[in-house]
């Protein structure tokens, strides 16, 4: 079982354990000065936010969704923590419209063979993909393909340029 399969079973786990829990609050009897004053109820609806996205907000740059790359740090397909609110409001997107589908570039740096780094971009695609499905996305929304070294974003050979380089890049092909 992998790693977010536990995590997630620990959660509902969880959950359902607090949902169950009982509390013993009984009212004290010997207390009289609130038996005078009527319980104050909100009956104001309740407002969960606006709607997570629109299409309108993938090309609005001042929206997490315009932001489409998650770099990598040196041979690792790790999500950096940076990139979690980012990543989970294109999750929501994808879950609120059902018609978007994404594909997930991955690529790496120069270092390493061919076939090394066609795996790593791979392994950088699947993290992002298993965690836009972890947040409710739909796999059959989501492809993953892999360029490896081939179609670098930065062309010198030094560690900036690499940094660059190793990353997975969100592209729309469906926006709703």
């Amino acid at each position: 079982m992998n790693k977010i399969t536990k995590l997630a079973a620990v959660l509902i786990f969880a959950l359902a354990m607090t949902a169950c829990k009982k509390e013993d609050t009984k009212p004290d009897m010997d207390d009289t000065s609130n038996n005078n004053q009527t319980p104050v109820v909100d009956t104001t609806p309740v407002d969960n936010g606006p709607i997570c996205c629109n299409p309108a907000d993938l090309t609005n740059s001042e929206s997490l969704l315009s932001q489409r790359v998650v770099y990598f740090d040196y041979d690792m397909a790790t999500i950096r923590s940076e990139f979690r609110e980012m990543l989970a409001l294109h999750a929501r997107y994808l879950s609120e419209n059902p018609g978007a589908r994404m594909t997930l570039e991955g690529h790496a740096d120069e270092r390493g063979s061919r076939e090394y780094n066609l795996a790593l971009g791979e392994k950088r695609g699947n993290a992002v993909a298993n965690l836009l499905k972890a947040q409710g996305a739909n796999a059959n929304q989501i492809n993953v393909v892999s360029y490896g070294e081939e179609r670098p974003e930065a062309t010198c050979s030094s560690e900036s340029c690499w940094s660059q380089n190793r990353r997975a890049v969100i592209v729309y092909t469906a926006a709703q």
